[in-house]
């Protein structure tokens, strides 16, 4: 009976490091969770990506999905040695039967967690697909094919002095707008003819302080370029800024684009317009 008290103990005091290593690792972690969209309608695959600081060998995250307080399902995931983990479920069955903002909570070792917040539309209500003709002043027209989430589009101008496609947006919910832009009407690139990235302003209500956003490029060829970006609710004009818009304004486009950029953030009477990055 002694012995087997001392085994007991000496087991304890073996095992008292390890428990030590683990609770010291998940003491100062950090949790990162993102989604491959900020909405989705029924049937959608939602694709959720993170990464954990400090990785514990064998530990997997625990992903749970939230409407309001009802748990609808629960994952485990694993974690990669480079602490990034993935994992896809699909929006439809029985517990997804209420429509509104969804909570993802991602739990590492009990005490570290984070969450991300989407929207989840049942059907086709609220989401909006169509082409928009947009007018180039003395040259005709181009199509600019889109689908709205969250909201409706009621306006898109092609503004030659700042190179950029002007749309104005009236949205009822978080959501995004995926847009085709065609490259021979806007279009972001350098002088060697290789795409940069565009720049993209929100406009918040009735504020003239744009907000710089990020967006997502969904596929780009020869002809188009398709992105897909994020809006809020409230959110009242988006503008897509490029080096390049019909009509041909030559090949200093990044120069141009340059003053452009300097003319939006002009000073104004009353103040200096800001561009901050989006929270």
């Amino acid at each position: 009976m002694h012995k087997i008290g001392l085994f007991i103990i000496f087991s304890m005091m073996i095992s008292l490091p390890t428990a030590f290593a683990q609770e010291e690792a998940l003491g100062a972690q950090k949790i990162t969770l993102a989604s491959d969209n900020t909405a989705y309608q029924e049937g959608d695959v939602i694709t959720i990506t993170g990464t954990i600081e400090k990785v514990i060998p064998g530990m997997p995250v625990s992903l749970q999905v939230f409407f309001e307080k009802n748990l609808m399902q629960v994952s485990q995931v694993n974690v990669s040695q480079d602490g990034m983990f993935t994992d896809t479920f699909t929006a439809a069955g029985p517990q997804w039967q209420n429509e509104g903002t969804v909570t993802i909570k991602a739990n590492y070792g009990g005490d570290t967690s984070t969450e991300l917040k989407i929207e989840f539309f049942r059907d086709t209500a609220g989401v909006y697909t169509s082409n928009y003709e947009v007018k180039i002043p003395d040259a005709g027209t181009f199509d600019v094919e889109y689908t709205m989430k969250g909201g409706v589009v009621s306006s898109m101008e092609l503004n030659e002095k700042n190179l950029s496609l002007e749309i104005n947006i009236s949205t009822n919910t978080d959501g995004n707008l995926e847009i085709n832009l065609p490259r021979n009407s806007i279009d972001a690139i350098n002088n060697d003819k290789q795409d940069v990235d565009f720049i993209v302003l929100m406009y918040e209500g009735n504020s003239d302080t744009p907000i710089q956003t990020d967006y997502k490029v969904i596929d780009s060829d020869g002809e188009f370029r398709a992105i897909n970006i994020p809006v809020k609710n409230g959110d009242t004009r988006i503008d897509i800024i490029g080096t390049h818009v019909v009509p041909e304004f030559g090949t200093i486009a990044m120069i141009v684009l340059a003053v452009a950029i300097v003319s939006i953030i002009a000073v104004s009477a009353k103040s200096r317009l800001s561009i901050m990055p989006r929270i």
